[in-house]
């Protein structure tokens, strides 16, 4: 009888010691999920609008040359002239308005950048903030010499670790698959 006792008790240390360690994976992955950040609501509907924008292709990093860094100057400079800062009551993306907010900067600057041969899974939507704490949209160029910004409040393309901004979060090669910064 105490055999069969004692094959009882040990077969409940077993289950139990399986079961939190079950439970325990269960609460890290629930915490994993509850901070992995959530593709922007906005960003969904844009890329319903315009599918063709948010096509993942082409490589993940660009090569940083001269030629490149001229190219996002030029698109950078160009995007900031087209469209007049307008603060939006609604989060509505769009691509190339009149007017519009940071957002619609970056995703028109990405746009120009694709159409001039860019790779768009290199062209990544951050969200970050301003000096002030505003929260605040930059587009981000992976290059082999480090993250580039173009950024709607200045007209200088700049190092991301230069820039004064720290990201949170980050769309990845696939605009529809967000990351924490």
């Amino acid at each position: 009888m105490n055999i069969k006792l004692t094959s009882i008790a040990a077969g409940m240390a077993v289950l139990m010691a399986l079961t939190a360690g079950v439970s325990a994976n269960t609460q890290h992955n629930d915490q994993v999920r509850r901070m992995a950040p959530a593709t922007p609501t906005a960003m969904t509907f844009f890329c319903r609008k315009y599918e063709g924008e948010c096509a993942t292709r082409g490589a993940s990093s660009v090569r940083l040359t001269a030629d490149l860094m001229k190219v996002l100057d030029q698109v950078n400079k160009r995007v900031n002239r087209a469209i007049s800062y307008r603060g939006e009551s609604a989060d509505i993306w769009t691509l190339n308005p009149r007017s519009g907010d940071c957002e619609d900067y970056a995703l028109s600057k990405r746009s120009a950048l694709i159409q001039m041969g860019v790779p768009a899974g290199s062209l990544r939507i951050a969200v970050t903030a301003t000096p002030r704490g505003v929260p605040h949209a930059i587009l981000v160029v992976k290059t082999s010499g480090g993250d580039v910004v173009l950024d709607n409040r200045s007209n200088a393309v700049k190092e991301l670790r230069a820039s004064g901004y720290r990201v949170q979060m980050m769309s990845s090669a696939n605009p529809l698959r967000w990351v924490a910064g």
